[in-house]
């Protein structure tokens, strides 16, 4: 019976590691597609350009501010602090596709599906160095 108990036991646990569990994957898994990239470079063109020159994303600064953390950060800061004469007036989709042309400029593949707008689905890629 105490045997039954404990496997019993092991099982749930096993499952409830398994659901609290998110899986993780990378920007360098194709994480937004080529369309929402240049999407992206027209908005940071009209809306980034003026303050941010495009080299300001490739440099050791921004691989240190965002580099092994959740792509959700890097969502966060920009939505939240850009454009800085109307910070979080851009839609989310817009948002997205501003760091989708930062991922194509660092070199990172592209993928089937747009970059998604979500937290938690955002919180499950992460940022790496290329």
């Amino acid at each position: 019976m105490v045997r039954v108990l404990l496997i019993v036991a092991a099982a749930v646990l096993g499952v409830s590691v398994a659901v609290g569990a998110q899986v993780k994957t990378s920007v360098k898994a194709g994480v937004y597609t080529a369309a929402q990239a240049d999407r992206g470079l027209a908005l940071y063109r009209s809306k980034c350009a003026s303050c941010h020159a495009p080299n300001r994303f490739t440099d050791e600064f921004f691989y240190t501010s965002f580099a092994g953390k959740p792509l959700w950060e890097m969502f966060d800061v920009i939505s939240d602090s850009m454009p800085e004469d109307n910070p979080g007036s851009l839609k989310k989709e817009e948002y997205a596709d501003v760091i989708a042309y930062l991922l194509k400029l660092n070199n990172f593949p592209t993928g089937e599906t747009d970059l998604p707008i979500d937290k938690d689905a955002l919180s499950a890629i992460l940022m790496e160095k290329p």
